[in-house]
């Protein structure tokens, strides 16, 4: 099964230069891009398999708090014009 790209965002301060350091022990994640801060990043760009990113999505469930969680969804393209008409307000 291919891998594919998924953000992994931090929700209220959560610890992902914590997630960052365990992604570089693991083989299954290739972590693609980090944006934000250097010292206090907020969003991960990795690469995963399917499987790999639900096991992920379980244990950010599982370990975290609503005021410390860490979130995983599909990297999606982003488009001005997928939303429908265009409406400067």
């Amino acid at each position: 099964m291919p891998n594919t790209r998924f953000l992994v965002h931090a929700a209220l301060g959560a610890p992902l230069n914590d997630f960052l350091a365990v992604a570089a022990t693991d083989p299954e994640i290739a972590v693609v891009d980090v944006i934000g801060p250097r010292d206090r990043p907020h969003t991960a760009v990795i690469e995963i398999s399917a499987d790999k990113a639900r096991e992920l999505d379980q244990y950010f469930q599982r370990t975290g708090t609503p005021t410390h969680q860490l979130t995983i969804e599909p990297d999606r393209p982003l488009s001005m014009f997928d939303s429908g008409p265009f409406d400067p307000l």
